[in-house]
């Protein structure tokens, strides 16, 4: 596992910077948090393939809440963990 990988997927799901109610359905930002965490499932299982197609809708969801002040900071990191997972799936994926 790549180290910079891991620490952000920590990061993501610490009780600290994940979104307040992250975790329920009827939260608007569950939508992100799914996406990210089934690219850290993909990626810890091998299965890379359907990765890019959670980053994408992961950016598109970003980019449709930009103005979501509250979770700016996990915004930001998931934005930075995306980056990283590209770079990744760039230099590992078949």
């Amino acid at each position: 596992m790549i180290p910079e990988l891991e620490r952000i997927q920590k990061a993501l799901n610490s009780k600290e910077l994940s979104p307040r109610k992250g975790y329920r359905r009827d939260v608007a930002v569950y939508e992100l948090v799914c996406y990210v965490n089934n690219i850290t499932g993909c990626y810890l299982s091998g299965n890379l393939e359907p990765i890019r197609v959670f980053i994408n809708r992961a950016r598109v969801y970003i980019e449709d809440n930009e103005k979501d002040e509250i979770n700016r900071n996990y915004f930001l990191l998931v934005t930075r963990y995306l980056e990283s997972m590209e770079e990744y799936l760039e230099n590992n994926a078949a």
